[in-house]
């Protein structure tokens, strides 16, 4: 399993806009297998949610635009970048998932509302 550093307390997105402040850090694509991210038609017919997070709403527009052009249709902002914490610990759960499924077999995540 991947070992998280940080984990709880910091993200990897976290330091970088601390460091570029200027910057519009927005974190996206890091829940998906890399195939399904630019093909998301690939499994389940794209029906699989795409996550982002960021303090910026014109860059997480500009980057729900590129999400959409890759074809997905299920994209859900989990807010400021703080979030990016959640998203970089599911990669536990994915690395289990990939285990369990046989990593040369795609899958995706369905939030369901």
């Amino acid at each position: 399993m991947p070992k998280l550093d940080p984990c709880d307390t910091g993200s990897l997105a976290e330091p970088i806009q601390r460091t570029v402040p200027a910057a519009k850090v927005v974190k996206a694509f890091v829940t998906q297998e890399q195939d399904t991210v630019v093909d998301p038609q690939k499994v389940g017919a794209g029906e699989h949610t795409m996550f982002l997070v960021g303090e910026h709403a014109d860059a997480k527009a500009t980057v729900t635009d590129l999400l959409k052009a890759y074809g997905c249709t299920d994209i859900l902002d989990l807010g400021p970048l703080v979030a990016a914490r959640g998203m970089e610990m599911y990669a536990h759960m994915h690395s289990a998932i990939g285990f369990a499924l046989g990593f040369s077999t795609p899958f995706g995540i369905k939030v369901v509302r």
